[in-house]
C-alpha cells in the first residue's frame, strides 16, 4: 500500500456542518490521500481500492447504508515531479548516535484475527510489548505493553466494542513504579460510550486512580 484516505461522507463539504448523504441523488466527492513520497516507473500499473468500511481503523456507522460508485466519473489526480534538483546531503560524524541500551527482557508481538462462524463475531486483538531495556547512563528500565481487543457482528455495526490496555513500567534497583490505563469504547445508534481508568503503582501498592465514563453524541460520526 502506497497512501491511503478516509473521509466521512457526512464531511464531505467540511467538518464545520456535517449534513446526511441524500438518498437516489448523485454526489460529488473529493478524497485526499496522505502525502507520500513515491516514484511510479513507467509501465507500473497503479490500483485504486474504494471501500465503505475499514474497520478497525475506522469505526462503522450505525447502520449499513451502502453507496453506489459510477465508475465512469472515477478521477485520480497525481503530483508530478517536475523540474528538481538532486541535493547531496553529507553523513553526519556520528552515524549512530543513540546509546546502546542493555535489554532485561525481549521485546515481542502479536496481532490475530479469529472469526466465529458460529455467531458470526469477528475478533481482532494487538499485543505489542516494547521489552525491557536499561538505559546505560542513568540505570532507568523501561518497559510498555499494549493490549487491546476488538470485536464486531457480522450485519450488526452496533455490536462493535474496543477495550485497550497500556501499561508503562519504570524501575531502577529498589525502585519500581507502574501505570495502568484501560480504555473501552461501544455505541448506540446515537452515541459513542466510552469509559477510561488510569492506576498508578510504587512497587506493589496503588497510589493512585481515577476513573470516567461519558456518553458523546455521534453527530453523523
Amino acid at each position: 500500500r502506497v497512501t491511503f484516505g478516509v473521509l466521512n461522507l457526512a464531511h464531505r463539504d467540511g467538518n464545520a456542518e456535517p449534513k446526511a448523504m441524500p438518498r437516489g441523488k448523485k454526489v460529488h466527492v473529493r478524497l485526499m490521500l496522505d502525502a507520500m513520497g513515491y516514484r511510479f516507473r513507467a509501465g507500473h500499473r497503479i490500483r485504486l481500492s474504494l471501500s465503505t468500511s475499514y474497520w478497525p481503523m475506522v469505526l462503522p456507522p450505525p447502520t449499513n447504508a451502502g453507496v453506489t460508485i459510477d465508475l465512469a466519473s472515477l478521477g485520480l489526480a497525481l503530483p508530478k515531479l517536475g523540474a528538481h534538483r538532486v541535493i547531496a546531503l553529507p553523513e553526519p560524524a556520528n552515524p549512530d548516535p543513540l546509546p546502546k541500551y542493555t535489554e532485561l527482557a525481549p521485546a515481542e508481538t502479536v496481532r490475530g484475527v479469529e472469526r466465529d462462524l458460529t455467531n458470526g463475531l469477528t475478533e481482532y486483538t494487538i499485543y505489542e510489548d516494547t521489552g525491557l531495556y536499561e538505559h546505560p547512563g542513568t540505570g532507568l528500565a523501561t518497559r510498555q505493553l499494549r493490549d487491546e481487543l476488538w470485536s464486531i457482528a457480522e450485519n450488526d455495526p452496533l455490536s462493535m466494542t474496543g477495550t485497550a490496555v497500556w501499561t508503562c513500567d519504570m524501575q531502577r534497583p529498589g525502585w519500581f513504579v507502574r501505570t495502568l490505563s484501560t480504555a473501552t469504547i461501544a455505541c448506540t445508534a446515537t452515541d459513542w460510550l466510552i469509559s477510561a481508568s488510569v492506576r498508578a503503582y510504587e512497587g506493589e501498592v496503588q497510589i493512585f486512580e481515577k476513573t470516567f465514563e461519558r456518553a458523546v453524541p455521534r453527530d453523523f460520526m
